[in-house]
């Protein structure tokens, strides 16, 4: 073999051995820049996704504030269960004069553009056409659990006003259930009374019975336009402290007011920072709830109260002046080994 074969030959390895460290080169440069892009994108919609799960957390306990009658959140879960998509949901319960009910999972599914779906359901309304001697009955669409109705007093009389009444829901007889639980011994019950007329905060606490427990304050309704059925579920207003005395806090002192949602003042500003609105006949409920709010809880007026206790002593609740219409929810035997608060 002579020199120039020799040298063709080295050349050839030279070129292949050149060809081999490109392509390597080149592939360890795509993958490095497949890499990072695709760690860039990571980054970046985790950023997003963590924006977005921020403002629905943010809703979620505004939510879990305005339209949670007698209903607690007892934990709080997010999970990421794709780079774009997430779960949160909330653990709750109800308060039945010291006894913990369990209550359906709050849940919600987010994706980059908000939330994509929800757990929460409307009640199941029943009236007197599907059963018999019920003037109307709310039941919770996953346990069938009773829920506790209030009434709008004025609609009746704004029902009676109107001249064209064909697509307009018929008023609804009050309901007075709470004499009914007299029937059910060694029992604690839920009852929703709503009064004959607004009543100051202060006069609330000292004119109800002291033995039954106060849970709920419900702010009612500025519109006459509301009828009892449609607004079922979307009640407004704020849970009492859950040691049986039942007060409300006006601001707690000393926490950042942009993170409280849990007070008369923070109700106010859950009300205004709600983004998921509920509209009910085309009325905005937080806007018609705001309509209802005083300066301070001092002068704060409520339509009506969720109360819970047993049945002996709320079977006495339709005998008071103030009492509209009682109407039951939840309840639940009492134990041998649990001494209900009152």
């Amino acid at each position: 073999m002579n020199d120039n074969q020799n040298f063709e030959r080295i050349i050839k390895k030279e070129k292949r051995k050149k060809l081999l460290i490109t392509a390597v080169i080149s592939s360890i440069v795509t993958v490095t820049i497949g890499f990072v892009a695709v760690m860039a994108t990571t980054i970046i919609l985790g950023k997003q996704m963590d924006v977005q799960a921020e403002k629905q957390i943010n809703q979620f306990n505004i939510a879990d504030l305005i339209y949670s009658p007698n209903i607690r959140s007892t934990s709080q879960r997010y999970r990421l269960t794709a780079m774009t998509r997430a779960t949160l949901s909330s653990d709750r319960q109800k308060n039945i004069d010291g006894y913990r009910v369990a209550y359906p999972e709050k849940k919600v599914i987010l994706n980059l553009s908000g939330p994509e779906s929800s757990s929460e359901t409307s009640s199941n309304i029943y009236k007197n056409d599907t059963i018999k001697n019920i003037n109307i009955m709310a039941a919770n669409p996953k346990t069938g659990q009773k829920e506790p109705i209030f009434f709008n007093r004025a609609y009746p009389n704004w029902y009676s006003s109107q001249k064209n009444k064909d697509k307009l829901m018929s008023p609804i007889t009050p309901t007075h259930e709470a004499k009914t639980l007299q029937a059910l011994p060694n029992t604690l019950g839920e009852v929703a009374i709503t009064f004959d007329k607004r009543y100051r905060y202060e006069d609330i606490l000292k004119m109800m019975p002291h033995n039954i427990m106060i849970n709920y304050y419900w702010l009612g309704f500025h519109s006459a336009a509301l009828d009892t059925s449609s607004h079922v579920g979307c009640y407004v207003g704020l849970n009492a402290k859950d040691d049986g005395s039942g007060k409300l806090n006006d601001q707690f002192a000393g926490l950042p007011d942009k993170t409280k949602y849990n007070d008369y003042q923070g109700l106010k500003k859950a009300l205004k920072s709600q983004i998921n609105r509920k509209d009910v006949d085309h009325i905005d409920i937080a806007k018609d709830a705001e309509k209802q709010l005083a300066p301070s809880l001092k002068t704060a007026e409520f339509a009506g109260v969720i109360v819970t206790g047993r049945t002996e002593n709320l079977a006495k609740l339709d005998q008071l002046p103030y009492t509209y219409a009682s109407n039951v929810g939840i309840t639940t035997p009492i134990m041998p080994y649990q001494s209900p608060i009152k």
